[in-house]
C-alpha cells in the first residue's frame, strides 16, 4: 500500500459519493491529512501523566519528533494515526482494558500503531531509589510474557515529570540540589521520607522552604532524591545531571520508540487511517460499485508489507520469536527498526556506494532465503524469514532500472 494508491482510492470514492456532501467533505479531509504531520494521541485514565508526557516531548527540540503532532485531548480514534496508551500499573485487569481493540479485518491486520507506556514509573516499589530500574524490568517482562501486550509495538516505563524537569534543568535548581548533596546521607535521609518533612523547617542546610517546595513540585520527591544521589556519585555539572535524569526517566526510550515505530512509517500509518475511514463510510452508507472499493481495501491489507515488518519487529523485540542475539538484531535491522534507508537496513555507513549496498543486500538475501526454506525450522520461523526476504528483495528492487 502506497500513499499514491490510497490517494487514488479516496479520490475515486469521493467521485462515487459526489451526491452526498458530508461524505465528500470527510474524504477530502482524508486527502488533506495525508499531507499533514502524523497525529499521535496520548490516551489513558486521569492521573497517568498524559499532559506532562506530551509537554515533555513537544518541547523537546529533537529531529526524531519534528514530524509528529502530539496531543492529549480526548479524540475519536479516526482523528489520530497512532496512539500512546498510558497505564499506572501493569496489572492484568488494567492491561486487558488497554489492549488495542479489534475492529474490521483490515484494522486488525494493520494494527501496528500503538505503544504502551507505564506512566509514573517512579512510583513503582513505593518510590524506592531503584524504582525506575524495576519499572523498566517489569515493562520488558510484560511485553515478553503478557498476551495483553502482544498488540503493542513496545512497552516502555517512563517517569514523565522527572524527564520533563530533567530536560529543562536550570542553573538555580542545580545549585540548590548541589547544596543538598553536600549534607551527609545519614543527616539528610529522614528529611527525604515525605514531602512534609522535606519542605518543613528546621532543615539541616540553608535552603529556604520556597526553594525546597519548588524542587518537589518540579521533580517530585523521588526526583529530588535521585538527583542528589547522582550528584554525589559524579554528576558534577548541570548538563551532566540533566542528561542522566532524562536517560533514567525513560523519556529517551519513548522518543526512540515513537521515531522508530511511527515517524519512520508515517506515510503507511496515515494511509491506514484514510483507508479505515473509507472502510467505515462504505459500511455505513453503501453505494453502487462500493463493493469494488471494499475489495481494494482488502487487497491493501494483504499487500501492505510495512505492517508485516512492524509486527515482526515488535515480535522480535518482545521475545515472541525464536530469533535471539545478533541474528535477532540483524533481522530487526533489515526490517527497518533502525531506519528505512538501504544503508540503515544493511548496517552500512551512510556514504556506502551502490555496489557495496547491492553486495550487502544479496548476501543478506541468500542467508534469509536459506532460513525461509529450512525444512527443520518451525513454520513460524520460516514465515518470519519470508517477511525478511521480502524486505531485502525490496532493497534489491531499487537497483532495477
Amino acid at each position: 500500500m502506497t500513499a499514491l494508491d490510497v490517494r487514488e482510492l479516496v479520490t475515486e470514492a469521493a467521485a462515487l459519493y459526489r451526491d452526498r456532501p458530508h461524505a465528500v467533505a470527510m474524504l477530502h479531509e482524508c486527502l488533506e491529512r495525508l499531507e499533514e504531520p502524523l497525529r499521535v494521541g496520548f490516551v489513558g485514565t486521569p492521573g497517568t501523566g498524559k499532559s506532562t508526557l506530551v509537554s515533555a516531548l513537544s518541547e523537546w527540540p529533537t529531529r526524531a519528533l519534528r514530524d509528529l503532532d502530539l496531543f492529549d485531548t480526548p479524540a475519536l480514534a479516526e482523528h489520530v494515526d497512532a496512539t500512546v496508551r498510558l497505564v499506572r500499573h501493569l496489572e492484568p485487569d488494567e492491561l486487558a482494558g488497554a489492549r488495542p481493540v479489534g475492529g474490521s479485518a483490515f484494522a486488525r491486520q494493520s494494527a501496528v500503531n500503538s505503544v504502551l507506556v507505564l506512566g509514573r514509573a517512579d512510583e513503582v516499589g513505593a518510590g524506592r531509589i531503584d524504582a525506575l530500574l524495576t519499572a523498566k524490568q517489569l515493562a520488558r517482562r510484560a511485553w515478553r510474557e503478557d498476551p495483553n501486550c502482544a498488540g503493542f509495538q513496545g512497552v516502555i516505563a517512563v517517569a514523565g515529570q522527572l524527564g520533563y524537569a530533567g530536560r529543562a534543568l536550570r542553573d538555580d535548581e542545580f545549585a540548590v540540589l548541589r547544596a543538598l548533596a553536600t549534607v551527609s546521607r545519614q543527616e539528610l535521609e529522614r528529611y527525604l521520607l515525605s514531602v512534609d518533612s522535606f519542605v518543613d523547617d528546621p532543615f539541616p542546610v540553608g535552603v529556604p522552604p520556597e526553594s525546597r517546595k519548588h524542587l518537589v513540585s518540579r521533580f517530585g520527591l523521588y526526583g529530588v532524591r535521585l538527583a542528589i544521589t547522582l550528584i554525589r556519585t559524579g554528576c558534577e555539572s548541570r548538563l551532566k545531571l540533566s542528561a542522566e535524569l532524562v536517560h533514567r526517566s525513560g523519556l529517551g526510550d519513548l522518543r526512540d520508540a515513537l521515531a522508530g515505530c511511527f515517524v519512520a512509517r508515517a506515510e503507511a500509518l496515515k494511509a491506514r487511517t484514510a483507508v479505515l475511514r473509507l472502510e467505515g463510510l462504505l459500511a455505513a452508507e453503501p453505494i453502487p460499485h462500493g463493493d469494488r472499493l471494499a475489495a481494494r481495501v482488502e487487497r491493501f491489507a494483504a499487500a501492505a508489507h510495512d505492517f508485516r515488518e512492524l509486527r515482526l519487529i515488535a515480535d522480535i523485540r518482545g521475545g515472541r520469536t525464536a530469533l535471539s542475539g545478533e541474528v535477532a538484531e540483524e533481522a530487526a535491522r533489515l526490517l527497518g527498526a533502525q531506519g528505512l534507508a538501504p544503508t540503515e537496513r544493511l548496517g552500512l555507513e551512510p556514504g556506502a556506494d551502490p555496489a557495496e549496498i547491492h553486495a550487502g543486500a544479496e548476501s543478506a538475501l541468500a542467508g534469509w532465503r536459506h532460513e525461509a526454506e529450512r525444512a527443520d525450522a518451525a513454520h513460524a520461523e520460516r514465515a518470519a524469514a519470508r517477511v525478511i526476504v521480502r524486505s531485502v528483495e525490496g532493497l534489491l528492487s531499487l537497483f532495477v532500472a
